[in-house]
């Protein structure tokens, strides 16, 4: 098993775009690979991350309170 230490951002970066193209979401992933770094630094996972960009993602309506 590897533990948080032994995982390479290049590697955890690999993980969460392989993540994100199995989930048809490699659109979240940025082509500015530094832009997750946050991520990996705050010790997430990369399906945390992805999960965190897929509910920000999430279409939640206008917010004009109309429709049914």
């Amino acid at each position: 098993m590897t533990t948080r230490s032994e995982v390479s951002y290049e590697s955890w970066l690999n993980e969460l775009l392989c993540a994100a193209r199995e989930r048809e979401l490699e659109w979240l992933v940025s082509v500015d690979s530094g832009i997750h770094r946050a991520a990996f630094d705050k010790g997430l996972s990369p399906d945390e991350e992805l999960a965190a960009r897929a509910d920000m993602a999430e279409w939640r309506g206008c917010g004009c309170g109309g429709g049914s």
